[in-house]
């Protein structure tokens, strides 16, 4: 992956000081002060005290030209109807520039990330917060748009490109005015998706949408696909250790095809298009001194979707997997926590703040954003999320998967349609239950992959901070040596050496 980026320091100065009315020389320190998974940022102080941020994308960041002048737009019309994002100062979609570089100039956030501050919160700041977050989220499902994408300035699209106006109000009287075109979701760019013809958006209907996804995969399989093992080693064995055809993955995303005509919901307010944020991290949240929600940064990648698809408790956020946040028991510390000693409480504590978090989540949304709770708490809407997202995923030598959503959906056909009487596709009582065995042990496999990364350290890239990459790397070595050694045969031990799943490797897109 290509992220050392050659640029002009000092006319990156210039471009930020012209942006805010000033000079170089007004500029008394320049520093790096992040790198995140796809762009460097830097921090500009003047000498009134001012600060800018910079953020310039790697140049293996996806998609090109589009990520940039979309984020931007995005920003801008988010501003506009009070969510609180920093404002741009000056910004480039392209390399042709002095600076050498596309970037992304904004005004400084003030204020900590709640990813800081949020383990030493009293509960009432914690519910605070939680309301707040929810009360933004209500502003943004009451924004109304013609149609699903993402949100660029009118005058930036080629006339060539598919577009569709966003109606002028009084929040976006500007010169420019904003539409909707392509999306820049990640995956519609990921390992040369942007060399396929695809229908990237707008999209008029869930069902273009629902089709979209997988009519651009399997145009990606055809075209690039080939016999290849799981990525996850630990699913190898449950396909004999035998590489998988993508034959098999496009007949699912056929079958899908035939089913997508019923996925859409019937109810026209269930498929109301609708902007979320696509990554609402404790990271991406700032919280001021006096406790209000300073800034929310990161909104790369945001593509407005129907509903039924976006209602979700936010992945960091929820707490599934815990019977008393599934049922929304409310949180309360162990009995005998007084007596435990600092070790268990700390862990004692940290279960009750994720409980804490999930349960006022859905409290404040059932209160606040009645439209999102609604559609979230609907089983069916779950069903078609899940089959959606799972067509969607890149084919990475799992044949699994897609078709054990499948034979779920047509399990529950009455609930996706109950106007027709069966569903379009249908598998053996012999495959289907040789595909649910698999994918249960797959699931299984993903629970303890998922112990690993949590007991290392990492997430699911396998990305880990700075200050704490030593201290993962230690504990990788120490849990590969003990299971290394827990191997009963020298094959056995051969066999979990070229398994192992953290190994260094290529990163590629």
């Amino acid at each position: 992956m290509a992220r050392r980026l050659y640029f002009n320091v000092n006319e990156l100065c210039r471009v930020i000081a012209k942006s805010v009315g000033k000079s170089n020389a007004d500029i008394t320190l320049f520093t790096k002060v992040a790198e995140g998974g796809s762009y460097r940022i830097f921090e500009a102080t003047f000498r009134n005290g001012f600060k800018a941020i910079a953020r310039l994308p790697y140049p293996s960041t996806i998609p090109r030209d589009y990520g940039i002048a979309s984020e931007v737009a995005t920003m801008d019309f988010l501003r506009r109807h009070g969510i609180p994002v920093p404002k741009i100062l000056d910004w480039s979609s392209s390399t042709s520039n002095k600076v050498g570089s596309e970037y992304i100039v904004m005004e400084r956030v003030q204020g900590k990330e709640l990813a800081i501050t949020w383990h030493t919160m009293t509960f009432k700041e914690r519910m605070a917060i939680i309301q707040k977050i929810v009360d933004i989220e209500r502003v943004l499902f009451e924004v109304k748009f013609p149609s699903c994408g993402s949100i660029y300035f009118i005058d930036y699209l080629d006339v060539s490109v598919k577009s569709v106006d966003i109606p002028d109000t009084n929040s976006l009287k500007t010169a420019r005015g904003f539409c909707i075109g392509p999306s820049t979701e990640y995956l519609w760019w990921y390992q040369r998706r942007n060399e396929l013809p695809a229908n990237r958006g707008p999209w008029n209907s869930s069902e273009e949408l629902l089709r979209a996804v997988a009519e651009r995969e399997i145009m990606w399989l055809r075209r690039f696909g080939e016999r290849r093992y799981p990525r996850e080693p630990l699913y190898r064995e449950f396909y004999g250790h035998q590489k998988v055809d993508p034959q098999v993955h496009i007949s699912h995303l056929s079958d899908y095809l035939k089913v997508t005509s019923h996925l859409a919901p019937q109810a026209k307010q269930l498929n109301v298009p609708t902007i979320r944020h696509p990554d609402l991290s404790p990271s991406n949240i700032f919280i001021s001194n006096s406790g209000d929600i300073a800034g929310i940064l990161d909104w790369q990648h945001t593509t407005i979707l129907p509903i039924f698809l976006q209602a979700k408790i936010p992945k960091h956020f929820q707490n599934y997997g815990d019977d008393d946040s599934e049922i929304l028991r409310r949180p309360k510390l162990a009995e005998n926590f007084a007596t435990m000693n600092d070790s268990d409480r700390e862990i004692e504590m940290e279960v009750y703040r994720r409980r804490q978090v999930h349960y006022y989540y859905v409290g404040y949304t059932s209160q606040l954003n009645k439209p999102h709770f609604h559609a979230m708490g609907k089983y069916d809407l779950v069903l078609r999320s899940q089959l959606y997202d799972t067509a969607s995923r890149p084919w990475e030598g799992d044949k699994t998967s897609l078709q054990a959503e499948l034979i779920k959906t047509i399990s529950r056909w009455s609930e996706i349609d109950s106007v027709a009487d069966n569903p379009p596709i249908h598998y053996s009582s012999a495959e289907t239950e040789e595909c649910l065995e698999r994918d249960a042990k797959q699931k299984n496999a993903d629970e303890q992959m998922q112990q690993l990364r949590d007991f290392i350290g990492i997430n699911i890239e396998g990305w880990v901070s700075k200050e704490e990459f030593e201290d993962a790397r230690e504990k990788a070595k120490l849990i590969k040596l003990e299971m290394a050694e827990s191997a009963g045969t020298e094959e056995e031990r051969k066999e979990f050496e070229e398994h192992w799943p953290f190994q260094d490797h290529e990163e590629i897109d």
